[in-house]
This record gives structure tokens, sequence and C-alpha cells, in this order.
């Protein structure tokens, strides 16, 4: 029997702006594209970002930390950090 990973999880922060919605699509598609085991989340409730500090939208957080805030994160810079999570 294969061991399979363990899905974690990355949350995509944000009103619902068009920044926001392609911050998801980055996130999802390298994801996908990488086969990486994490489940990708979009949550716009302010009581989550309020609880994980956000400040700037977009933002991204991994497992409860904000790995990028205020700006929609290069697939390079998301691939280095999330292969390597």
């Amino acid at each position: 029997m294969e061991d399979t990973p363990t899905r974690r999880k990355i949350e995509v922060l944000g009103p619902g702006c068009s920044r926001c919605k392609e911050t998801y699509r980055v996130v999802q598609s390298l994801v996908e594209t990488e086969k990486l085991p994490f489940d990708v989340v979009k949550d716009e409730s302010m009581d989550r970002m309020v609880e994980v500090g956000v400040l700037a939208t977009p933002a991204v957080v991994l497992e409860g930390k904000v790995v990028f805030s205020g700006r929609i994160p290069k697939t390079e810079e998301l691939r280095g950090l999330l292969v390597s999570a």
C-alpha cells in the first residue's frame, strides 16, 4: 500500500476583488500543475483576516502563517515556498 502525503492547507484571503481572485488562480494552478499536497481555500471573511493579522489583501496563508500580503505572488516565489514546505 502506497503512503499518501498528508494534505496541508493554503488560504487565500481577501474581499473578493480581482487581485484576490487572481491570487487564488495562481495558487490553485501551481498546486494542480506541480501535484502538491495542498488544499487551497478562498476565504473572504474579515474575521479570518483579523484572526491571522492580515493588514493588506490579497494574502496567502500557509498553515496559519501569512506568507504573502498586499500583492499577487509570482509563481516562481510561490513554487519555492511550497516545494520546500
